[in-house]
């Protein structure tokens, strides 16, 4: 993807989502830019969608929010958990998954938009931390 070409503002916007290894929503992205020029929402929601159809972030429609995630001409499908008490987000990348998805999609003729399924959940930490025993 390094023929592509970015716009100043976007590159800058997508160096914040980088450095703040973490999904982020669009408004607290656009506190963070505003220092570049952006002000409105639809500014920073035009960056993002050309940015996620650019395939240089994964807009995570579970939590509304997106996450610096560049995904590779001919990476097959991910797997995207995410904690829906802390908000964490695992990117898990195995053939296995992919195999069984592109085995149950390609006799249907299907064409997927995303090359990633969002399951939400619970980590192990918040899991333990609400399923750990009783001390007496």
């Amino acid at each position: 993807m390094s023929e592509l070409k970015l716009s100043v503002v976007q590159q800058r916007v997508l160096t914040i989502l980088q450095n703040e290894q973490k999904a982020m929503g669009a408004y607290a992205l656009l506190e963070k830019a505003k220092s570049f020029g952006l002000q409105s929402p639809v500014q920073i929601y035009r960056i993002l969608k050309k940015l996620s159809d650019s395939g240089l972030i994964l807009r995570l429609n579970t939590l509304n929010k997106y996450l610096a995630y560049e995904l590779k001409k001919k990476q097959s499908y991910l797997l995207v958990t995410i904690c829906t008490e802390c908000q964490a987000v695992q990117i898990v990348d195995s053939p296995q998954f992919a195999h069984a998805i592109e085995q149950s999609i390609f006799p249907q003729n299907f064409n997927s938009k995303h090359h990633y399924l969002e399951l939400a959940g619970q980590c192990a930490l918040c899991f333990s931390k609400h399923n750990s025993p009783l001390l007496t």
